[in-house]
């Protein structure tokens, strides 16, 4: 009879902890759900608009000098091509028109970026308080970086707080995009300092410092010469303009 009873109370130990295991299984998978729902899908969702909206801005400006819209241009293909360097004047030079062209480009990039990312964080914000979630954030400082190999993305100061049950506060977000632009950039700056001193370039010599580079140089009736700069493994391109020792017609 003993036997029997002592049988029955490892029993019940056994299912006491059969379910102590199954509830605290329910507990910890409940906190991941909650973690996953709050937190990573926002964030998630933020960087993939701040990713769109620089690939979109790069289409743009890559294959307008720079800019997304150009003030003193040639007009080539139907697209506006800024010029990077230009001179009115025959027999002379061109000036520089963007002696600092990474960091313009920087700066155009996250003026056109900036109201699509703040137009994203209120729909997300939106989104989750019908969702019964309390949501407080910033408009972030956005802040653009090129470097050789890929192009930085900084969202300082979004202090982007997310609380229901619990509650996850994020001060920065970061994210980026694979890209040669800046060794296009600065090709593209050493020719227009090139054409600035001596007024034409061989574009030759760079190809052959740079195989993975395709430069093609195309003169317009004006003098203007058009850049095209395409990295032939990832197909990145910059296009830009110069105008420089314009040689007026029949005086060769």
């Amino acid at each position: 009879m003993k036997m029997n009873q002592k049988k029955g109370q490892v029993t019940i130990f056994i299912i006491i902890a059969i379910a102590l295991v199954i509830i605290l299984s329910i507990i910890f998978l409940s906190r991941q759900n909650i973690s996953i729902t709050t937190s990573e899908a926002p964030i998630d969702s933020i960087k993939k608009c701040a990713k769109d909206a620089t690939q979109e801005a790069l289409s743009i400006l890559t294959l307008q000098g720079g800019t997304i819209n150009p003030q003193n241009y040639y007009l080539y293909n139907g697209n506006k091509i800024d010029y990077i360097c230009y001179t009115e004047e025959n027999f002379k030079n061109c000036l520089i028109q963007k002696p600092l062209l990474k960091q313009e480009i920087e700066n155009e990039i996250k003026n056109y970026i900036a109201p699509k990312i703040n137009s994203c964080i209120q729909a997300k914000k939106t989104e989750l308080q019908n969702k019964g979630y309390t949501i407080t954030s910033q408009e972030p400082e956005i802040q653009i970086e090129i470097f050789p190999n890929n192009i930085l993305i900084n969202l300082n100061q979004i202090e982007l707080t997310i609380t229901k049950s619990e509650t996850q506060t994020f001060s920065n977000i970061k994210t980026d995009i694979n890209s040669k632009l800046y060794d296009l950039i600065m090709i593209s700056s050493s020719i227009t300092n090139w054409e600035s001193k001596y007024g034409d370039v061989e574009i030759i010599n760079y190809m052959i410092y740079y195989p993975d580079l395709i430069i093609e140089k195309n003169p317009q009736e004006d003098g203007t010469k058009i850049y095209t700069l395409t990295n032939k493994k990832t197909q990145d391109k910059f296009i830009f303009a110069s105008k420089s020792m314009t040689i007026p017609p029949g005086v060769i």
